[in-house]
């Protein structure tokens, strides 16, 4: 496997370098004659595949920056970081500064890489016939469809436009390049539009080919339909992959990040996670002091080699000299989960367990590796409180009591008693989502997407400050402006 890694991740570099002013990829004859070689069997494409998972863990992308640490910081969930911190000017959104641009940059070319692995097998699937049976090639080339939306997407919340539903003149502008296909040449920008019509193909053709997935109940398979082409148990933990409903979430994610007249496809696919999926909310009796990361409601998590040595250092708030370390103040938490109100915060599970008092304050434990026997190295990317929370804002308008019914599902499997009121507002329920949000994806980093999804001026713990695309827009590196004519 670490082969294999190395062959692929090899093949690719950044979209632009100084040395490399045109096209995307430098890719050598040898490189090509390498990957030749190994797709000429079904393990090479297997190999291939997991070498995309292996690459989205790097710390520039989901074990840390993508997640809980840079994409968090943007939330302002955390402490405000000392001038020492190396991740201060990117809390404080001066992209720009020295100390901000290459973390900024790292995110998109690190990114680009990555898809542009996807891109090369997918190359090599597409030409598999004689290779790849019709199981392998099916999932295998739906995983990949799947995570090259996905990739892009996270690209467009990055680097896109915010409250994309409430300006419709974005549709006509100009977003990030969408790769679909490995080449050399440059990859054209399309507008909003178009990018998203890419997006929901991509996801529409994933699922069609994802009905082959072990994961997707089909009463018309036989009952020995894997025995063979999972023997070595590569279909095993797919929770772990990019499966049919990690598919249908992301489906949900786009069509709310689109709004207007799609929430209603936004809200029909979260449901069809919530009634089909096999990840399920916690309940009252679950004992999570032995899974603080809930990994039974995780739709679609990374595993994280070695994840302790990368995050360790940021959720340890012991020393002041720690200057990276990760936060909340006291009494921002306790307003936060609002630990006030007794049947509210005193029980809510994210306050009560996943925080720990420290010398500094309250820190997020949900992802520390070590405190508890299992699991380890999980960093969840898709959750099912997500869906019921698309799912109420849908229905705050259209079907308030169907809104409160799904925040108090997920309140409950929180341990929260007191329910929210069957008569409450729109103002009531918009808020209470709001507030579900912010409690719920601490160290996770879907915080500050949904606060640019729906276009939020104020940002908590934010004084003084609207936020608007100064704040949400995270720039294009320089090199994209330069030598690729990008426009943002």
């Amino acid at each position: 496997m670490k082969e294999i890694r190395y062959l692929l991740l090899g093949l690719t570099v950044t979209l632009f370098t100084s040395s490399c002013e045109k096209g995307w990829l430098d890719v050598t004859a040898s490189n090509e004659i390498k990957a030749e070689d190994q797709f000429k069997q079904t393990s090479g494409f297997r190999d291939a595949l997991m070498g995309v998972y292996i690459g989205m863990t790097k710390p520039e992308l989901y074990s840390r920056d993508m997640t809980w640490n840079l994409v968090d910081l943007l939330s302002q969930q955390y402490n405000p970081l000392p001038s020492l911190a190396q991740y201060d000017k990117v809390q404080q959104f001066d992209y720009k500064a020295v100390e901000a641009v290459d973390k900024v940059n790292a995110l998109w070319n690190n990114q680009y890489n990555v898809i542009a692995n996807v891109n090369t097998t997918l190359g090599f699937v597409n030409k598999s016939e004689g290779v790849l049976n019709k199981i392998d090639y099916s999932i295998i080339k739906g995983e990949l469809l799947g995570l090259r939306a996905l990739l892009h997407f996270d690209l467009i919340r990055l680097y896109g436009h915010s409250n994309y539903a409430g300006r419709p003149e974005l549709k006509t502008r100009l977003t990030i390049p969408y790769a679909t296909s490995f080449t050399k040449d440059l990859i054209p920008q399309l507008s909003y539009d178009e990018t998203f019509k890419l997006l929901e193909k991509d996801i529409q053709d994933a699922l069609e080919l994802l009905t082959e997935d072990p994961i997707y109940a089909d009463p018309q398979r036989p009952q020995n339909y894997f025995a063979e082409v999972n023997r070595g148990g590569f279909y095993n933990d797919r929770h772990l992959r990019m499966n049919y409903y990690a598919v249908k979430a992301l489906q949900a994610r786009v069509l709310s990040w689109q709004g207007g007249d799609k929430m209603a496809a936004a809200a029909a696919a979260a449901e069809a996670v919530i009634a089909g999926s096999k990840a399920k909310l916690i309940t009252p009796a679950t004992n999570i002091n032995a899974d603080l990361i809930l990994s039974t409601e995780h739709i679609f998590s990374l595993q994280v080699t070695a994840f302790a040595n990368i995050n360790a250092s940021y959720f340890d708030a012991v020393l002041n000299t720690n200057y990276d370390a990760l936060f909340i103040p006291t009494s921002v938490a306790q307003t936060m989960y609002e630990a006030n109100v007794p049947s509210i915060g005193l029980t809510d599970i994210r306050y009560t367990k996943l925080l720990s008092s420290s010398s500094r304050g309250m820190v997020p434990i949900k992802l520390r590796q070590g405190d508890v026997p299992t699991p380890t190295g999980l960093m969840p990317l898709m959750k099912v409180p997500e869906m019921y929370y698309i799912a109420a804002e849908q229905y705050i308008k259209s079907n308030p009591a169907k809104a409160v019914d799904y925040l108090n599902i997920v309140r409950a499997s929180r341990s929260i008693t007191q329910q929210i009121t069957p008569t409450a507002s729109t103002t009531v329920l918009e808020n209470e989502l709001f507030k579900e949000y912010r409690k719920e994806y601490v160290s996770e980093g879907q915080l500050f997407f949904y606060f640019k999804r729906t276009g939020r001026e104020t940002i908590p713990n934010l004084a003084g400050v609207v936020a608007g695309d100064k704040i949400y827009m995270l720039p294009y590196p320089d090199s994209e402006v330069e030598f690729g004519n990008r426009i943002q």
